[in-house]
C-alpha cells in the first residue's frame, strides 16, 4: 500500500476526512494529481483505469468481495466472504434451472400492472426517479414472490425493500467512519432495516414450504423452496431473495430515470423504438447503451479484496477497499459513442471519452437520483 501514490492524509485514517467532505470533488483533484490508481487511506484505494476496473469487476465474488457498506470492521467483513461462495453457486443454480420460466410468467403478471401504473401518471407531476425506483421494486417483488395470493404482503415487501435501500444508501453516503468504534446511527438503521426485510422473507419462505409445489415454479420463492430441505437451506433462501431485492431496483431506477428523461427530449427516438419489432432492436439498445455512458446511474462502484491481488503493478493485501466513480474513468473509447447496429444517437455527446460531468455534483447525483438536471461536458 505505501508504494501506492497520494495525499499525505492524517495518521491512521489517511485521507478520509478530506474525501468525505468532498467526495466527487477528491476523486476528481486526486485523479488528475496522482493517477489511476490513489491511495486514500491504509485499507482503500481509488481506481480510475478502466481496464484496472474491469479486472477488479471481473474477479468479484473471487479475489473480490462486494460490502455493502453495512459493516464496520475486519470480523463483519471476513463472515461476509465466507458466505460468498456459497451465495454465489446457489444463485447459478437457481438461475440456470428456473429463471427463463420464472421470467415468461412474471412478465405476464406484470405487465397490465404497469400498464395501468404508467396511465395513472399521464398528465401529472411526480418524481421521476422515485417512481422509477417504485415501479421497479414492484417490479422485482413480483417476480421474487409474485404467486402469493395477498397483494397486501406483496406491498409490504417491496416497501421494506426500498427502505432498505434508502436507509443503505444514507449510510454511504454521510460522513460516518467505517470503523467498529466509531459513532453509526445511519448504518444501525440499516441494518434494523435489513432484519426487518429478513424477517418478512423468511415468514414468506416458510408460509410456501407446506403448500403443493407447483409443476412449473411460478415465482423466484417457488424455485427457492423446491430445494429446501434443512434450516440452513432456509437460510440459504432467504439470503439469495435478500440480496435479489436490495440490489436490483435502486440503482436500475436511477438509470431507467434517466432513459426517460433523454426520451422525454427526443420524442422521435421514442416513437421510432415504440415502433420496431423485438426482433430487430435497433433503437432500444443504442438509446439505452448511449443513455448510461453519459449518465452511469451508480456514482461509486467498491469492492473489497478478498485475498491478495497486484493491481497496477501495486501489491495489495486483504481486506482493502476499492472504489471507482465512473464519471472519472480516463481511457479513450475507440470505437467513441455506443452503436447498435448502424443506429447512433447523433447529437448526445460530441466526445468519445467517458468524462461526463453532472451539474449536480454530489453523490445523489448518480445514485439516489433526481434526475432533473444534467449537463455534457465539452
Amino acid at each position: 500500500m505505501r508504494t501506492i501514490p497520494g495525499p499525505p492524509g492524517q495518521w491512521l485514517i489517511g485521507d478520509v476526512t478530506a474525501y468525505q467532505h468532498d467526495r466527487l470533488g477528491w476523486l476528481a483533484r486526486n485523479r488528475d494529481r496522482y493517477g489511476d490508481v490513489v491511495r486514500l487511506s491504509s485499507t482503500a484505494v481509488a481506481v480510475h483505469d478502466p481496464e484496472l476496473v474491469h479486472q477488479v469487476l471481473a474477479q468479484t465474488n473471487g479475489a473480490y468481495a462486494v460490502d455493502s457498506g453495512l459493516r464496520a470492521g475486519r470480523r463483519e467483513r471476513l463472515a461476509h466472504e465466507a458466505q460468498v461462495a456459497e451465495w454465489m453457486a446457489v444463485r447459478r443454480d437457481i438461475w440456470h434451472n428456473v429463471a427463463d420460466q420464472i421470467t415468461h410468467l412474471h412478465a405476464e403478471r406484470f405487465s397490465a400492472r404497469i400498464a395501468d401504473e404508467l396511465s395513472g401518471l399521464a398528465g401529472s407531476s411526480f418524481d421521476l426517479a422515485e417512481t422509477c425506483r417504485r415501479l421497479l421494486g414492484r417490479a422485482l417483488t413480483d417476480f421474487c414472490a409474485g404467486a402469493d395470493e395477498d397483494p397486501g404482503r406483496l406491498e409490504t415487501l417491496a416497501g421494506a425493500a426500498d427502505s432498505l435501500f434508502g436507509a443503505a444508501l444514507h449510510a454511504l453516503v454521510s460522513h460516518e467512519g467505517r470503523v467498529g468504534w466509531w459513532p453509526r446511527p445511519h448504518a444501525r438503521e440499516a441494518v434494523r432495516a435489513n432484519h426487518r426485510l429478513l424477517d418478512l422473507l423468511e415468514d414468506l419462505v416458510r408460509r410456501r414450504l407446506p403448500l403443493a409445489r407447483p409443476e412449473q415454479p411460478r415465482d423466484l420463492v417457488d424455485g427457492l423452496t423446491a430445494g429446501i430441505k434443512t434450516e440452513a437451506d432456509v437460510r440459504r433462501a432467504v439470503s439469495v431473495l435478500r440480496s435479489v431485492m436490495f440490489a436490483s431496483h435502486g440503482v436500475p431506477g436511477a438509470a431507467q430515470a434517466w432513459i426517460a428523461l433523454r426520451l422525454a427530449e427526443r420524442p422521435e427516438l421514442a416513437a421510432a423504438i415504440a415502433a420496431e419489432t423485438d426482433a430487430e432492436d435497433r433503437y432500444l439498445g443504442a438509446v439505452i447503451k448511449e443513455t448510461l455512458r453519459l449518465h452511469p446511474p451508480q456514482w461509486l462502484i467498491t469492492r473489497t479484496t478478498a485475498e491478495p491481488v497486484v493491481i497496477g503493478g501495486h501489491d495489495i493485501g486483504r481486506g482493502v477497499e476499492f472504489c471507482s466513480a465512473p464519471t472519472f474513468c480516463t481511457a479513450t473509447r475507440a470505437s467513441g459513442p455506443s452503436r447498435s447496429g448502424s443506429t447512433r444517437t447523433a447529437g448526445w455527446g460530441p466526445s468519445n471519452r467517458m468524462r461526463v460531468m453532472p451539474t449536480c455534483l454530489s453523490e445523489r447525483a448518480h445514485g439516489s437520483a433526481r434526475a432533473t438536471c444534467w449537463r455534457q461536458s465539452s
